[in-house]
């Protein structure tokens, strides 16, 4: 009943605050409010109907960029861009809000965990644990604890793993959240088995199924093949109904592996093989997976006793190369591991003596000098050019708009239009360029707009100005009334983009192409 009242209220305060026009930031923390009750779909209903014009400060962007990123990865929408929770990371690393930095070095670190950067991914999740430690953010400690849990575990770091698994099983007693209670328990059952402690793992798996209801759905299938694991060896008959849910449930690989065990151990031969050409296709990409060699030798093995010679030879060379990948994979993981770790101390030991003659001031660029990435240089650099390149087109309009004006009434019409443009340069500069530079990266970077709304291409319209204006004003200028979305069409053309890529990236047919470009032709002025 709480939740519904608070959801309730929620909903008639953003219904209030409308009315009174407030500023972005008052409606963000309102959506904050309803990603702290869990309130998510609600939260993501209420930021679909936020007009991005609404962001008039650089906080209120970092706000909105914040939020929106949380709400996707806690909708599963997973993207490898990073731009948006840059500008968020950017900002806070200029403000003494320690919460809301954290968070955005939190969900950094998830992006760059989405572009196979685990080290990367540690030492940002690293910074915000440290960050968040010092709040009383419990909801944000557990996060942050529940991610180095996974990804060390992805990492096959057990006591790492194990430690912060323990953690974050602390603090979610502690929120008395039994569904958080329930997955920091699934990291300390996956950890004690991988270490052989079969009985600890078990007095967890006890625990877990005590709360087994609060559980979410997505967890349900590890929480079986955990208990699968468990029971291999001594019941096997029990183990086989828990590994059969994990598969009909999440189709997971480590259950397909423990059924090959149990079947090779009940001379079920061509069940086993069975069980392992499905867990050698489902971590047909995974790099950071060992079971795959030991499918490979288990299989190796079956040849050698058929004396399938030429098979278990190929077998053995698949193994070898696999050992190969993954062994210079884990210390490619390891050296950078080692680097970051040094990089921190020596940021620490600059940030201590520093502190006392230069005050906080020089203490946080100094950190962030020595602590941040090349990375984040690199973003902050194009960041900063970006702006400069909006100035000094801000200049040029000025200048034109008085030499225009001291011509003569003749040019009044022109300096009226070149006004309007510096104009609308400055308002809109605070968020929908922001918006805008976003968009751009991402269709540079592959991304179709599939899902883009009709501000969203007037955004990118926007950002492309500073890129290419005297072909803007030509689309402006020299056709009647075109519509953002067909101006989109024509700067990809004005780039050089072939059809396909048109067509891929707009999400339409060749015959929906050929109709576009027909109407954008058609409204081109006669006098042009």
């Amino acid at each position: 009943m709480k939740k519904y009242v608070w959801k309730l209220l929620a909903c008639i305060s953003l219904v209030g605050i409308g009315c009174n026009h407030p500023d972005g930031g008052e409606q963000l923390s309102l959506i904050d409010d309803l990603l702290a009750q869990d309130e998510l779909d609600s939260a993501y209903q209420c930021l679909t109907e936020i007009p991005l014009t609404d962001m008039k400060s650089e906080a209120d962007s970092a706000y909105y960029y914040l939020v929106q990123t949380e709400i996707n990865r806690r909708r599963r929408q997973l993207s490898t861009s990073d731009s948006a929770i840059m500008y968020s990371v950017r900002h806070y690393k200029n403000t003494s809000d320690k919460v809301k930095l954290a968070r955005a070095l939190y969900y950094q670190g998830v992006t760059t965990y989405n572009k196979y950067k685990m080290p990367e991914t540690i030492l940002l999740i690293k910074q915000a644990e440290e960050l968040a430690n010092q709040t009383d953010d419990l909801l944000l400690q557990y996060k942050i604890c529940d991610a180095l849990a996974y990804y060390n575990g992805e990492a096959f770091e057990m006591a790492l793993c194990k430690c912060y698994a323990q953690k974050a099983l602390s603090i979610a007693k502690t929120l008395k959240s039994e569904e958080r209670q329930a997955t920091a328990l699934l990291h300390l059952i996956f950890s004690y088995l991988e270490i052989g402690k079969k009985d600890s793992a078990l007095i967890c798996a006890n625990e877990c199924g005590a709360i087994l209801q609060h559980m979410h759905p997505a967890n349900l299938p590890h929480y079986y093949l955990d208990l699968g694991r468990i029971y291999e060896k001594e019941e096997p008959i029990l183990a086989k109904v828990y590994l059969k849910k994990a598969i009909d449930m999440g189709n997971l690989s480590g259950a397909y592996y423990s059924l090959a065990n149990i079947y090779l151990r009940e001379d079920s031969a061509e069940k086993a093989n069975e069980m392992w050409e499905q867990a050698l296709y489902k971590t047909r990409n995974s790099l950071m997976n060992p079971m795959r060699i030991d499918i490979f030798n288990a299989m190796r093995q079956q040849c050698m006793e058929r004396k399938e010679y030429e098979r278990a030879n190929a077998l053995a060379d698949s193994a070898m190369a696999w050992q190969k990948r993954y062994y210079q994979t884990q210390e490619q993981e390891r050296l950078a591991e080692i680097q970051a770790k040094y990089d921190k101390k020596v940021a620490e030991q600059e940030l201590m003596n520093k502190v006392y003659g230069w005050g906080m001031v020089i203490m946080a660029i100094v950190g962030i000098l020595i602590i941040g990435l090349g990375y984040y240089s690199y973003r902050g650099m194009k960041a900063k050019k970006a702006l400069a390149e909006t100035m000094t087109q801000l200049t040029l309009f000025t200048r034109k708009a008085e030499e225009l004006e001291a011509g003569g009434e003749v040019n009044a019409k022109e300096v009226a239009r070149l006004n309007k443009k510096i104009d609308e340069l400055q308002n809109r500069h605070a968020g929908i360029l922001a918006h805008g530079k976003i968009l751009y990266e991402a269709v540079s970077e592959g991304s179709t707009t599939v899902t883009w709304g009709k501000n969203d291409f007037a955004d990118f319209i926007e950002y492309y100005k500073l890129k290419d204006l005297p072909y803007v004003n030509e689309l402006e200028t020299e056709y009647n009334h075109l519509s953002a979305k067909y101006m989109f069409f024509a700067i990809l053309e004005h780039e050089g983009r072939s059809d396909d890529e048109i067509m891929r990236i707009l999400g339409i047919s060749d015959s929906t192409m050929r109709s576009t470009r027909s109407r954008i032709n058609n409204k081109r002025n006669a006098r042009s």
